[in-house]
């Protein structure tokens, strides 16, 4: 508790921009010699830039790529549940710099189509000019997409809403549901239960009587930018969406840390 009081007090004195240099600093050098040892061994494993690994994962080069195949499968294990693995057009909503969707064209048969969207222009460009086999595309921090209506069997948005207002949560939700074909499948997660200790009581109360909580240390979309969902309010937003609750996996608590609630939905026909 006393440290979502202090981010508060950091972030109302204008502090972070400089405490993001510090840690980012830190951990680089922290990370250095893992790192210098992983491009040694993997000359041909194509890395974003430092700063781009700490804004959207971590500093670990290893981690990032190496854990961005387990994810991918992990993903690929909820559509085999409901779709055939052929034919498939899949959209990484929010891809950042291309940590899941890199591995899914080498783990998923050819008939497959790959698209991967970001609302910062430096992640897009990166991933254009690195990773192949993908179309990747700019969007706003508001819709739309640059796909047309109902053009997208799958759908998922790892931590994505997870930095939206509740003003963008309505608006992204019927923009993700306008793409996606009848039947489409739509994967996200979500700071459920779980991650409850992070909020003071009053907002404890808000987040338990069914109300989105946010966290505006930065701007929004931005990794301190936070927002809490609890599962009446994301079960609601989805059904003024016409979308089917497939499975919801709430988050546990694994290695001291809290992990992201689990959402697989189905666009009603």
């Amino acid at each position: 508790m006393k440290k979502i009081v202090l981010k508060k007090i950091i972030s109302k004195l204008g502090l972070l921009p400089i405490i993001e240099q510090i840690n980012f600093y830190r951990e680089k050098r922290k990370h250095k010699k893992s790192n210098d040892l992983f491009k040694k061994e993997n000359p041909n494993v194509k890395l974003p830039p430092d700063f781009y690994l700490y804004e959207t994962f971590n500093m670990n080069y290893k981690s990032f790529y190496t854990n961005g195949v387990p994810t991918a499968k992990w993903l690929i294990n909820f559509i085999s549940e409901f779709k055939e693995l052929k034919n498939l057009s899949i959209l990484d909503w929010g891809c950042g710099t291309g940590r899941i969707i890199r591995h899914l064209p080498t783990l998923l048969d050819k008939t497959n189509s790959f698209y991967g969207t970001d609302y910062n222009n430096k992640y897009v460009k990166w991933c254009s000019e690195n990773l192949e086999r993908i179309s990747f595309k700019l969007n706003d921090l508001k819709p739309p997409l640059d796909f047309k209506p109902n053009s997208l069997d799958v759908i998922y948005g790892i931590s994505i809403f997870t930095h939206l207002s509740e003003e963008l949560h309505y608006s992204w939700m019927k923009e993700l549901t306008r793409v996606l074909k009848p039947n489409g499948m739509l994967i996200l997660t979500t700071h459920g239960e779980v991650h409850k200790f992070k909020l003071l009581p009053n907002e404890q109360e808000l987040y338990n009587n069914g109300n989105l909580v946010v966290h505006a240390y930065k701007k929004e979309g931005n990794r301190l930018f936070a927002s809490y969902q609890s599962p009446e309010f994301f079960k609601s937003i989805c059904k003024k969406n016409n979308l089917e609750v497939l499975k919801h996996i709430a988050g546990e608590i694994k290695n001291n840390k809290p992990q992201q609630d689990i959402w697989v939905l189905n666009m009603n026909a």
